[in-house]
């Protein structure tokens, strides 16, 4: 006989819920890269092929806790090193990564494990000022208004600078940026050992 939990994950694992998602997303992701893309959106200029990396899974959902303590410095450089890497949607590592899969690797290489989503990383991290921030902090932003704050997010690297995942992984400066200082939602501390 077959269970009502085995009859929700085969109606899950077949529903379009990642496919509806993923379009919405890639239908705004030069949004994020705000004024180098020229005022553009993918509809209106490219749309990006679909990743074939994306797997909707239920091992990637979050349990609500923030495991182990780290070192911002090693979360701060392998966020760098992935500079040039293109940003897929869905993707979590190591050819192309989307803004919280940055994140979430990152900080997994010092020693945290993260949320995978930017709801759940600020919803699950302490909050703190934005005249606190330190390099491994991260920072949230909302890129796209169709949807619920936060929608982006990138790790603080120092001088009011971000390494983030745009299109592709790249630094940018924020602080006394017009356009991310517009968008900007809030900041948030991973535990540091």
């Amino acid at each position: 006989m077959i269970s009502i939990a085995a009859v929700v994950v085969i109606g899950l694992s077949s529903s379009s819920i990642a496919d509806v998602l993923h379009d919405a997303t890639r239908d705004y992701v030069c949004r994020v890269e705000g004024p180098e893309c020229g005022g553009e959106s993918w509809v209106e200029h490219e749309r990006p092929e679909e990743p074939e990396e994306y797997v909707w899974t239920f091992s990637s959902t979050w349990d609500g806790e923030v495991r182990g303590e780290g070192d911002a410095r090693v979360a701060v450089a392998f966020a760098l090193a992935q500079q040039g890497k293109p940003y897929i949607w869905g993707a979590t590592g190591r050819n192309g990564y989307d803004c919280s899969s940055l994140m979430m690797e990152a900080w997994r290489e010092a020693g945290v494990s993260l949320p995978r989503t930017t709801w759940d990383q600020i919803a699950a991290l302490p909050n703190i000022s934005k005249g606190e921030l330190q390099p491994g902090d991260l920072i949230f932003f909302h890129t796209m208004p169709e949807m619920e704050p936060p929608t982006h997010v990138g790790m603080y690297i120092g001088n009011g600078q971000m390494v983030h995942a745009g299109n592709p992984v790249n630094v940018t400066q924020v602080i006394g940026n017009p356009h991310w200082e517009s968008i900007w939602v809030g900041q948030a501390r991973v535990p540091q050992g």
